[in-house]
C-alpha cells in the first residue's frame, strides 16, 4: 500500500512540472513580443502610413499656383510631413510668317504654344510648432511646345519610404517631360529627397505603342548613358536607359537599390500616355 501512496505521489509531481514547464513556454514570447509605452524620437522605423489628402486639407499658404496632383501627409521622426505637387498650362500664340502662292506678299498665320511647369514642396512639422517649414522644392518645365506636350508624374511611382533604417523618410518621385510630334521616349526623372539631400536618374521612357510588350525592349541594365561611345549612342536604342549614378556615391546603398527597382517599374509609359496636356 506504501508504495501504491509512493507512486501516486511522484506521477502527480511530475505532472506539476510538465504544467510548469508548459505554461512557462506559452507565456515567453508574449513577454519577449510584449509593446513598449514608450520609443525613441530617433528609433529605426519602417511603418510608415502616407494618406492621400485633397485640396481642402493643405493649408491655403502652402497651395501652390495650378491644379493639385497628388498630396501627402505622414509622421515620421522628423514630425508632421506634407508633399504637395501642383502643375500649371499656359497657351500663348504665336506668329508665323509664310509666303503667299499667289503673290510675294507674306500672309499671317497663328499657332499656339504651350508651357506646362510642375511644382512640388515637402513641408515638416514638429509636435512643438504651429507652422509648417519648407524642407525641400522641386520645380520643372517644358516651355513653348506647339507638339504634343507631357509633363506628368508617372501614375503610382510616388513613394515614401525609411530605405536607411533611420526613422527619417525618403521622398521618392518619377515624372516625364516631353514636346514630341513622334513616338519617341519622353525625358524621365527619377528625384529622391532625404531631407535637404538629393538624389537623382536622368534618362529617358520606353513608348509601349504595338502589341509587342515594351518589356521586351527595356534594358535589363539601364545603367549607364554616360559609358556609351558616340557610335552606341547613334546606333543603339537609348530609350530607357539613364545618364549616370553619380548622384547616388554619398547615399547609403539602400537608396541605390531601390531607385534601379524604381526606374525600372516606371520607365514604360503607354501610347494613350503620349500626350496628357
Amino acid at each position: 500500500m506504501r508504495q501504491i501512496l509512493c507512486a501516486l505521489l511522484l506521477a502527480g509531481l511530475a505532472a506539476c512540472s510538465d504544467n510548469a514547464s508548459q505554461q512557462a513556454q506559452t507565456e515567453q514570447p508574449a513577454t519577449a513580443n510584449a509593446p513598449t509605452d514608450s520609443v525613441s524620437a530617433t528609433a529605426p522605423t519602417t511603418q510608415l502610413t502616407p494618406q492621400a489628402i485633397k485640396l481642402a486639407d493643405i493649408p491655403a499658404k502652402l497651395r501652390l499656383p495650378g491644379q493639385l496632383q497628388e498630396a501627402w501627409r505622414w509622421t515620421d521622426a522628423n514630425g508632421e510631413n506634407l508633399l504637395v505637387v501642383f502643375r500649371t498650362v499656359s497657351s500663348s500664340k504665336q506668329q508665323l510668317a509664310t509666303p503667299s502662292p499667289d503673290s510675294s506678299a507674306v500672309e499671317d498665320m497663328h499657332d499656339f504654344e504651350r508651357t506646362a511647369r510642375i511644382m512640388a514642396r515637402q513641408y515638416v512639422r514638429q509636435p512643438s510648432q504651429n507652422n509648417y517649414q519648407e524642407l525641400w522644392r522641386l520645380q520643372d518645365a517644358v516651355t513653348d511646345c506647339a507638339l504634343d506636350m507631357t509633363l506628368r508624374l508617372q501614375p503610382g511611382s510616388t513613394a515614401i519610404t525609411d530605405l536607411d533604417q533611420n526613422g527619417r523618410s525618403e521622398t521618392t518621385l518619377v515624372y516625364a517631360l516631353a514636346c514630341r510630334g513622334d513616338i519617341s521616349g519622353a525625358d524621365l526623372k527619377l528625384i529622391m529627397r532625404a531631407g535637404a539631400a538629393k538624389y537623382a536618374l536622368r534618362g529617358s521612357s520606353i513608348v509601349q505603342y504595338d502589341s509587342i510588350p515594351a518589356q521586351q525592349r527595356q534594358p535589363a541594365n539601364p545603367c549607364c548613358l554616360e559609358k556609351f561611345s558616340a557610335t552606341q549612342r547613334k546606333e543603339d536604342n537609348t530609350e530607357g536607359y539613364y545618364q549616370t549614378e553619380a548622384e547616388f556615391q554619398p547615399a547609403p546603398p539602400a537608396f541605390l537599390a531601390f531607385a534601379r527597382q524604381h526606374w525600372q517599374k516606371f520607365s514604360i509609359e503607354t501610347l494613350d500616355e503620349h500626350e496628357d496636356l
